[in-house]
């Protein structure tokens, strides 16, 4: 690596990004026509995606060393962290946030569904030195986990976090040209004779070309800028569009590539397309902060004296197996977990845990935000906190609790 490369501005936080997601139609892994993209909020926290890649090394007898490292079912991840924006569902009780996939239940006890995500973030530089776009491309999505922060000292908005269980995340790099450019696209196995769509930021200019193998064909359209390649199927070699001047613009690993033998499994695609789609425009609307919120249990009645923090927590058990004909692995829910958390203090807070634990006293719980109400039912003191009394510095004794909900449904959701 060169001086200069070192000092080439790296990943960060600070780097433009678009964030958003849409539920996949037709089951898991599948992509949406003319998709209409939504926000997570117009403030993002924090983001992770990782592949999870699983390795195991093969031995053999008469070596000490490693024959080989061979691959297995991926383990992808991904977490999203935003200021709530706005409540999980609409007055009809329809999903517009993502939350509610990971909320909400249906007829037959499944999540509601899976979710696309796509990252964008942007990089100067690149191979043609107009910059590149870099996304993770997160497919079959189920969340995991719903867990909004309540912090009444905080100036924030309420942060909600969402842990994810994807199928399959993948990373695409889109060098853009530094100026309007024909593409040539080229694969290395002569199998691969599906459909490419190019697109630039907007899809007002895109095309559709056919692939035909180890014969590079080029566009008739001149792109200023790249913001999807999709390819209609999975390919069996690498596919390398460039410019047709020796300059790349972007490389999908084929089905070979991620093989460990000579079957192909899992070519990679590429960014989904917008079609007649669009992006999800800024959401304007006010955040979601903890103070002045109602919360009682039972309702009517401050779940204590004094709520100083909270949090409250959905969390799925989500099951991954391994299949065949993939390294995706399949997600299937089981049980469903609903939990509040809370750090309390009173003139009798240790008292009325310990007797409403030990005396299994049910009652809902109730947090009324700006735009509804998570209601909470049944919940039982499953953790009360501990009595502590401290020599010195102990101006209060608060105490620490879980409530645990039960029921058919355990939580609901009330749109105002």
């Amino acid at each position: 690596m060169s001086q200069a490369q070192a000092h080439d501005t790296p990943e960060s936080g600070t780097l433009p990004g678009r964030y958003e997601w849409v539920p996949e139609p037709d089951g898991p892994m599948s992509v949406p026509t003319d998709i209409e993209w939504n926000r997570f909020s117009d403030v993002i926290r924090s983001f992770s995606a990782e592949s999870g890649v699983s390795y195991a090394r093969q031995d053999a007898i008469g070596t000490a060393d490693a024959v080989d490292h061979n691959r297995g079912t991926e383990e992808p991840s991904a977490d999203i962290g935003y200021d709530l924006q706005r409540f999980p569902v609409d007055v009809d009780g329809n999903p517009i946030d993502p939350s509610a996939y990971g909320i909400l239940r249906d007829e037959y006890n499944q999540l509601l569904g899976s979710l696309l995500m796509v990252e964008r973030t942007e990089i100067p530089g690149g191979n043609d030195g107009a910059g590149i776009r870099v996304f993770s491309v997160v497919r079959g999505a189920e969340v995991e986990s719903v867990e909004p922060t309540l912090d009444p000292s905080s100036e924030q908005p309420i942060l909600m976090e969402l842990g994810l269980q994807p199928r399959k995340v993948r990373s695409v790099a889109i060098h853009q040209p530094s100026a309007g450019t024909t593409l040539e696209i080229v694969s290395d196995d002569a199998d691969d004779t599906m459909d490419v769509t190019i697109e630039n930021e907007d899809a007002s200019t895109t095309e559709t070309i056919a692939l035909n193998g180890t014969t590079a064909v080029t566009t008739t359209e001149s792109f200023g800028d790249i913001d999807s390649i999709w390819l209609s199927g999975e390919p069996t070699g690498d596919i390398t569009i460039t410019d047709g001047s020796g300059t790349t613009i972007c490389e999908l690993a084929g089905g070979l590539t991620y093989s460990d033998d000579d079957q192909p499994v899992d070519g990679d695609r590429g960014v989904p397309p917008l079609g007649a789609g669009s992006h999800a425009a800024e959401i304007g609307t006010t955040f979601e902060h903890f103070l002045g919120d109602r919360i009682e249990r039972p309702v009517g009645t401050p779940v204590r004296p004094r709520l100083n923090s909270g949090s409250w927590a959905i969390e799925n058990d989500l099951s991954t197996d391994s299949v065949h004909t993939s390294r995706a692995p399949t997600v299937d829910p089981s049980d469903r977990t609903v939990t509040v958390d809370a750090d309390v203090a009173g003139p009798t807070v240790s008292h009325d845990s310990m007797m409403e634990s030990l005396q299994k006293t049910q009652n809902d719980i109730e947090h009324e935000l700006s735009g509804g109400i998570v209601r909470f039912k049944n919940t039982v003191n499953e953790s009360p906190g501990s009595r502590e009394r401290e020599a010195s510095g102990q101006a209060t004794a608060a105490i620490s609790e879980t409530f645990a909900a039960s029921g058919d449904p355990a939580i609901e959701l009330e749109a105002n």
